[in-house]
């Protein structure tokens, strides 16, 4: 109960988390949200790849690309 209150008032803070912990917190939550496997990841990265890209779809492409890749990483 005392625990409750102090929350409550404020006096108590959370745990912080910083550094490499809170990057691994947040990339996980992401992945989660995302709802993709990495099996469909690795799908959509292949089709991706097979497809010409021009001008400025190509930096469309590149930053999908490395989203991709990052979400497939972890």
């Amino acid at each position: 109960m005392l625990k409750k209150l102090l929350v409550k008032m404020g006096l108590k803070a959370n745990k912080v988390v910083t550094g490499e912990a809170a990057q691994r917190q947040i990339s996980q939550k992401q992945l989660s949200q995302s709802g993709l496997t990495d099996k469909e990841i690795q799908f959509i990265l292949t089709k991706l790849r097979q497809a010409q890209y021009s001008g400025a779809e190509f930096e469309f492409f590149h930053n999908v690309f490395l989203k991709l890749s990052n979400l497939l990483k972890k």
